[in-house]
């Protein structure tokens, strides 16, 4: 699982979680459940900060983002996908960072001061590709190729330039909306939480598991090693 997590030397990561309990587990062979992949299920499973938004995961950034910006969840979890395989700290050849694989220059003109974050680079792209959909009158191709070439060429070709990366890239996100992006199970925390909110948001998550027998014996592990 991929976690977006604080810096080094911040405080407690889920990544490290999840070791410590996968290294409990092989002492205890005897267990029926796994507990990590118990973990894992609730991690993911809804926001785990309401209040200070300090954690949440991929899936509800892509949300809002949809909502704020009039953009279709499907489309923006395609091109996440397309764009970066939903890695937050891609660079192309060319420059562009991070999940939407945003350009340095269509960065500044957008504010986007943290390309890295993950959060910061969703709301950028979606308000970017919202601004090609309103500029070519809602034609998706046009929006995309715009988005991945820039809009002189869309302008100069009155559509989709003849350039294979871009006819792919359109072809391909289309193809990803049609089926549904692969939106990973990972959690992002804010690079602004500070190391008690992040434990805090950990030790939430963790005693609001759901009382099922699968959860039962996690709560059980986890209290064991201290955590709860």
């Amino acid at each position: 699982m991929k976690i977006s997590v604080l810096s080094s030397g911040t405080g407690v990561t889920y990544e490290e979680v999840i070791e410590s309990i996968k290294k409990f587990e092989e002492k205890q062979v005897s267990k029926s459940v796994s507990n990590s992949s118990a973990f894992e299920k609730a991690l993911n499973t809804k926001t785990v900060s309401e209040n200070t938004s300090t954690a949440t995961s991929y899936k509800d950034i892509f949300i809002e983002a949809s909502e704020k910006y009039g953009v279709s969840y499907d489309l923006l979890t395609a091109m996440a996908q397309q764009e970066s395989g939903f890695n937050k700290d891609a660079v192309s050849r060319s420059g562009a960072m991070g999940i939407m694989q945003i350009m340095p220059e269509t960065a500044a003109e957008l504010g986007l001061e943290h390309p890295f974050d993950a959060y910061d680079n969703i709301m950028a792209g979606a308000n970017y590709i919202s601004q090609k959909l309103k500029q070519y009158d809602g034609n998706l191709e046009k929006a995309l190729a715009a988005y991945n070439a820039g809009s002189s060429v869309v302008d100069q070709y009155d559509g989709v330039p003849p350039y294979g990366e871009t006819m792919s890239y359109v072809k391909n996100i289309k193809a990803i909306m049609s089926r549904g992006a692969d939106v990973p199970y990972a959690n992002y925390i804010s690079r602004t939480a500070s190391k008690e909110e992040v434990e805090a948001d950990l030790k939430k998550l963790l005693s609001e598991l759901p009382e099922t027998e699968e959860y039962a014996v996690l709560k059980n592990t986890l209290s064991e090693m201290n955590y709860l």
